[in-house]
Formats: structure tokens, sequence, C-alpha cells
């Protein structure tokens, strides 16, 4: 019978979620840590993951980077889950992947471990293939707050993004604003550049001091300084200022304002 890497991946006994980073960690040094071969931007947060990783790897293609993407849950096929420069995986290159996670993963089990769950097994599977493909970047959305998420076994990420953060899974994550935004700010570690949506104050207090404790740059949009001019057939202007300045990180280099013609 012909392997069915959906199948495998979707049986019901690994799809509790169990956070912690010690059963993928393990998984993926006897994969031969794909993850060390990639760059990153991770994104975190309760709002708008989704659409901000899009955004970017996009933005990131056209740029002409080969570009990696692993986003949650799937809306149409469960291979949209893992794509390259917009094109989801193939049938043939999910197999290979996870036949490779599989074999690493039955060897964890068989010697007294503990089997990685659905979540771990998806990201190993998806940093294998990026990593087989050679991808110049990888936008790698959290699937569950960000501390302990299994995306958060990378290093450094070159930008570490947080989104809107809310109330959200607050069995797991916590009852407050700040008890949430320490997970989602998890993420943060020495060596990125930490880009954060302007969170309510008891949450962005949480951002600021973990940019601060990693000697991070932190940038904040100021979406205040964002304007429309009048729309034109096919053409808008857009003029935009400087993100907010902290901890005395410099604003963007076209401040205090810039212009930029958006054609249809």
């Amino acid at each position: 019978m012909p392997f069915d890497a959906i199948e495998y991946i979707n049986t019901p006994r690994w799809l509790t979620s169990r956070l912690g980073l010690e059963r993928i960690r393990e998984l993926l040094d006897r994969l031969g840590r794909p993850q060390d071969r990639l760059k990153f931007v991770h994104v975190a947060g309760t709002n708008g993951k989704g659409s901000t990783c899009a955004f970017t790897a996009s933005i990131l293609a056209e740029a002409g980077f080969k570009t990696g993407l692993f986003t949650s849950p799937y809306v149409e096929t469960f291979h949209e889950r893992i794509r390259v420069n917009g094109r989801n995986i193939s049938d043939e290159d999910l197999t290979a992947a996870t036949l490779r996670v599989r074999e690493c993963a039955e060897t964890m089990e068989a010697e007294g471990g503990e089997h990685p769950t659905e979540f771990e097994l998806m990201t190993a599977v998806a940093l294998v293939h990026f990593a087989h493909v050679g991808c110049d970047i990888v936008v790698l959305e959290v699937g569950l707050g960000g501390r302990l998420d299994s995306t958060n076994v990378i290093a450094a990420p070159e930008v570490a993004a947080i989104v809107s953060i809310a109330l959200d899974h607050t069995n797991l994550l916590g009852n407050t604003l700040a008890e949430i935004a320490h997970e989602k700010a998890g993420i943060v570690k020495k060596g990125s550049t930490v880009v954060s949506w302007p969170q309510e104050p008891s949450a962005m207090e949480v951002v600021e001091d973990a940019a601060r404790r990693a000697g991070d740059k932190l940038v904040v949009p100021d979406f205040s300084l964002l304007s429309v001019g009048k729309v034109t057939r096919g053409a808008a202007l857009l003029t935009c200022g400087t993100a907010l300045e902290h901890e005395g990180h410099t604003p963007c280099s076209d401040s205090p304002r810039c212009a930029a013609e958006l054609r249809a």
C-alpha cells in the first residue's frame, strides 16, 4: 500500500497539543538540523499572522529570493501549509520529506521517547523540504504562542515579527495581555530585528523589554502617519512617515516622509 503522508501526519494519536521544544529538538537533531541551513522571518501574535506571512513571502519572492512559507491551518488543501515561491509542495516532495521525518520519529519512540505531535511533524517536514530545495529565506508562522511553539526551535531569525496581541488560548498562554505577550515575545532572540504592531500598553511593555534584553533593534510603525491621497484611475499616492523610535533606534532611511506610487 502506498505511503500516505497526510494520513500519517494526521493520525489521531499525534494530534494532542503538548507545548515544549524537547521533542522537536531531538527530531531535528536526528534529521541533521535542517533549520541551521536556513534564514527566517518568524511571525507570532494573535491576529494577522497568516496575512502578514503571505504578504512578506510574496514581497521576498518578488525581490528575487527563493522563499519558503510555512503556515497553518490550510484553506483548501493540506499542501498550502508548505510553499516555495507561491507554489504548494508537491505530493512527491511531501512524501519524500515525511518519510525521512517518520523514520526519525519512529526511532525516537522505539527508543523509549515520545513520538512528536502532529504540528511538530509538520514543522520538521517543512524544514526538511525548505533545506532540500535550498530556500534563501523562510517565512515561518508560529502555531501556538511562541516561546514553546515547535517553530521556536530555530536560532535567531533575521526578523522576529509580532502582530497584534489579544487574549487567545488563555488555558495555555495566560489570562492577561502581559502574560500572553510574554509567550509571543519568546521568539525574540539576540541578533534579530524585532518588528511589532503597536500593542496595547501592557503587551507593548513586554515586547519592548524582550527586545531590550536581547539587544535587538525594535521597529514599531506609526500608522497615524500613513495617508492615502486621491485615488485616480489605476493608481493611488501613498505617503508615509517614519516608524516610532524605541531605545534610541534609528527610523526609516527615508524619514521624515516618503512617497510611493501604487499602481493597480
